[in-house]
């Protein structure tokens, strides 16, 4: 099966290499000239990752992520303190990597990714049973949440954070389990992104119904079926 990567990218010479790299490794590499193809690109189902140079660009990635789950987001920095206006693009992020980075790093994520979506679209994986929680379902073989009858939006990442919770509903899962679950294990994660992305969970979900995340203050998250406001200052 194809598994087809496009790489935004003003500089020719990080593109030819990228693309040199990772022919040797059966993927297929499109160039995006900008946000506009991204957008176009994307929308072939074939598309599983996005590889975006930081020099290059400062794009929100939220609004991808939102319309392309399936899609993974790659970032490359040239430094290790990300520019001005740059955090909201690391937070949304699946991979973040400094130049000069390691290739086989990518290498590596990229790979799972693949497996992933052989292992998914090949039917090799049995059905899962969809995970409830109130009137929350998580389909995991479909790859979609609803609530209230309603289809929820979210991330690839954001729907890795909530199935998570989902498994074990009432247990407190810290945000370091939460990262060592959650995220690539190449991928140097702050607690404080783990908030971030809980708090774009909570929103999507407050939209059809009361809030079921609870924040358990110096510890992490769990679900509950009616969470106090009180319990998620940060988030």
């Amino acid at each position: 099966m194809e598994f087809r990567i496009l790489i935004y990218s003003r500089d020719a010479q990080l593109f030819l290499l990228l693309q040199h790299v990772l022919a040797t490794e059966g993927f297929v590499v499109s160039l995006a000239g900008g946000a506009n193809d991204i957008l176009k690109l994307v929308f072939n189902d074939r598309v599983r990752a996005v590889v975006i140079d930081g020099s290059a660009t400062r794009l929100d990635l939220y609004p991808f992520r939102a319309k392309h789950p399936h899609v993974s987001f790659i970032l490359l920095l040239n430094q290790p303190v990300p520019p001005r206006g740059f955090g909201s693009a690391m937070a949304d992020a699946d991979l973040v990597l400094t130049r000069p980075f390691d290739p086989s790093l990518l290498i590596q994520f990229l790979r799972r990714l693949r497996v992933e979506a052989v292992v998914t679209k090949g039917g090799t994986r049995s059905a899962e049973t969809p995970l409830r929680f109130a009137d929350l379902e998580m389909n995991s073989t479909t790859v979609k949440v609803r609530r209230n009858g309603h289809e929820v939006p979210l991330t690839a990442l954001q729907f890795r954070l909530l199935r998570h919770l989902l498994k074990d509903p009432e247990v407190v899962q810290s945000r370091d389990a939460l990262i060592a679950a959650c995220w690539s294990r190449e991928a140097e994660v702050e607690p404080r992104t783990v908030d971030i992305h809980m708090g774009h969970i909570r929103r999507a979900l407050k939209k059809y119904g009361p809030d079921l995340i609870r924040t358990v203050r110096s510890h992490g998250y769990a679900l509950a079926a009616e969470a106090s406001p009180d319990n998620h200052p940060l988030t």
